[in-house]
């Protein structure tokens, strides 16, 4: 075992994270997985994952070895990604705390701005914005779809180790930043369109951008959200491989509009068949995190007297799909 790495553990097992564990498996570092589920744990015990990355190459991922179940272990870790969804990350802090080692942090990779619902534990937070889409196909293998970076800062502007460019690259491109503020809004305008207005029509990314009428609306929300910024004084940090909102929202350095409906078009044709986590949950009758992305936007809008009614109809409407089944 290599001894100069940080211990990591891993909490919640899905696309994101398999693609994590995907690059710490490749770079053999060594980690843990902390299973809350034990059905979860027998299947990861028998079965191993399939990984198909961005090259095309399936790789088989033998979980077996790493494997805890979280009420069992005693042991304690420098680092604990949180692979769980907003609604749950609560219960998930309070299942590892006693896991976590003194000076340990907790990695938050979800989407929205997840840092701010635990004020008390900003310097035990370290924010991880995702660049990449990985989804689960129907055969149940997990398919990385684009190249993409892990984004990680610490939510107190602390300077993180180096050392994560030696445990993910180059499988994940790593950005170690004091500005991670700046990279979460810039994936919650994203999200808004691409999880958010997606589900509210139900549609693959090709059917919403290659219609004139889901780019319009797209560019009213990236709208809301830009003068959000501007009245909260935050300064958009682009996650690489993404575009600017401040160039495709209208207003002061807005492109021309026909360059950017162009822009959300290529992207439409790029993952034309891809259904974004937010429209797969509608798909299968589960929860969605509208709440955590558009809904995100409608209440900082209502603190700040900023007017988002796209962004509220968006609320709306996913809000009332939910209900139909949840009910």
């Amino acid at each position: 075992m290599n001894h100069s790495f940080p211990t990591i553990a891993i909490c919640g097992i899905g696309s994101v994270t398999v693609t994590i564990l995907h690059a710490l498996t490749q770079n053999q570092v060594p980690f843990k997985i902390l299973c809350k589920d034990k059905t979860r744990y027998q299947y990861l015990k028998e079965f191993p994952i399939q990984f198909k990355g961005p090259n095309g190459i399936i790789t088989k991922l033998d979980l077996s070895e790493h494997l805890t179940l979280v009420q069992e272990n005693n042991e304690t870790y420098d680092y604990i990604f949180l692979g769980c969804k907003n609604q749950n990350l609560n219960d998930y802090i309070s299942m590892t705390e006693s896991n976590l080692n003194p000076n340990g942090k907790w990695i938050l990779i979800q989407n929205g701005l997840p840092e701010s619902y635990f004020p008390n534990l900003h310097n035990k937070l370290i924010g991880g914005v995702v660049g990449w889409n990985t989804q689960v196909l129907e055969d149940g293998m997990y398919f990385q779809s684009n190249f993409g970076s892990l984004i990680l800062g610490g939510f107190d502007q602390s300077k993180l180790d180096p050392i994560w460019k030696k445990i993910l690259e180059p499988w994940i491109q790593v950005v170690l930043t004091e500005q991670i503020t700046g990279y979460r809004w810039h994936k919650l305008a994203i999200n808004s369109i691409i999880n958010g207005l997606a589900a509210s029509k139900q549609n693959s990314l090709g059917q919403l951008f290659l219609n004139e009428n889901g780019r319009m609306e797209a560019i009213s929300i990236l709208t809301e959200i830009k003068n959000l910024m501007f009245h909260l004084n935050v300064k958009e940090q682009v996650v690489p491989g993404s575009f600017p909102i401040q160039k495709l929202g209208d207003g002061k350095n807005a492109l021309p509009k026909w360059i950017r409906h162009l822009i959300l078009i290529g992207l439409g044709l790029k993952y034309f068949k891809i259904r974004t986590s937010m429209v797969q949950d509608l798909d299968k009758k589960r929860k969605t995190e509208i709440n955590y992305i558009n809904g995100e936007v409608v209440k900082l809008g209502k603190l700040n007297g900023i007017p988002v009614p796209k962004n509220e109809k968006i609320v709306t409407i996913v809000s009332s799909l939910e209900n139909k089944f949840l009910t």
